[in-house]
């Protein structure tokens, strides 16, 4: 039954992987043959400062946009979980960010985040906060931060979804009992919602981290460009300017199998982290 499935892995994810990997082991500017060059890429990959930048800030991404989207989706999601009159209508509205394009959405919040004529530079004058005068996005300290914004607001629709479908699935009497037994609303949430909804925390945050890798290339190529200063150069959009600017395509999947690790490395994280959040005292 699962044949299907891991064939079209193999084809799509096992065989792209294995072809990274052999890529960058070649010199290859595509004006000519790879060339054989072993680790060359590898080591060159460490001694290079805007592989540690983009590093740093992809990381930085991650973890500054994954978590906020697993809390606020649990959160909205609990909002919502309830029956009245025109619901239908307040749960199509909080997937609204989901119908729009990554595009759209930058497109959107980069007039958002607009330097003096933006409307969060007219919310921080009328509360009397001086905005950032070259804007949100071209500012040290607040370019990668607003970045993450725009992200969890698109990423934040299917976190919803998904823990609606969770908490639907946790008998009402189980909550009505933990309320009686005079389990006030943090311990309800702590001992009966939270390990009823664990297992899609972990998907949740699987999914957060796909989008939150994948939206550093788009939302950086249409909204900063790495800037300020590489504030804002993460990994994949480092692989980019390397394979497509500069023509170094061995160099280029050497970083891609170096986010792989990373990617890893979180995936098992987050493993680490659902097991230890669920157990019970």
């Amino acid at each position: 039954m699962i044949g299907p499935n891991v064939i079209l892995f193999t084809i799509f994810v096992g065989i792209p992987i294995l072809g990274a990997f052999a890529l960058s082991l070649f010199a290859w500017t595509l004006s000519g043959s790879p060339t054989w060059v072993g680790l060359a890429n590898y080591t060159a990959m460490f001694k290079d400062p805007l592989v540690a930048i983009s590093v740093k800030n992809t990381l930085y991404f991650v973890a500054m946009g994954v978590l906020p989207t697993v809390f606020i989706s649990l959160g909205l999601a609990m909002l919502i979980n309830f029956n009245f009159r025109g619901i239908t209508i307040v749960r199509s509205l909080y997937l609204v960010p989901a119908a729009v394009s990554l595009a759209a959405s930058a497109v959107i919040w980069q007039y958002i985040y607009a330097p003096k004529l933006g409307l969060l530079s007219y919310l921080f004058n009328q509360v009397g906060i001086t905005p950032p005068l070259d804007g949100f996005l071209f500012t040290p300290g607040w370019a990668l931060p607003s970045l993450d914004v725009v992200c969890i607001w698109t990423a934040l629709p299917i976190g919803i979804l998904l823990y609606l479908a969770a908490l639907q699935r946790i008998p009402e009497s189980v909550i009505e009992a933990a309320t009686l037994d005079g389990a006030g609303w943090f311990r309800r949430v702590r001992y009966v919602i939270w390990p009823g909804v664990s297992n899609m925390t972990l998907l949740v945050a699987i999914i957060s981290l796909v989008t939150f890798t994948a939206s550093g290339f788009d939302l950086v190529n249409i909204l900063t460009k790495g800037q300020p200063i590489f504030g804002t150069e993460t990994l994949i959009y480092y692989i980019y300017f390397s394979a497509v600017n500069n023509s170094e395509w061995g160099y280029a999947a050497a970083l891609s199998v170096l986010q792989f690790v990373i990617i890893v490395g979180i995936l098992g994280l987050l493993a680490s982290a659902r097991r230890f959040l669920v157990r019970r005292p």
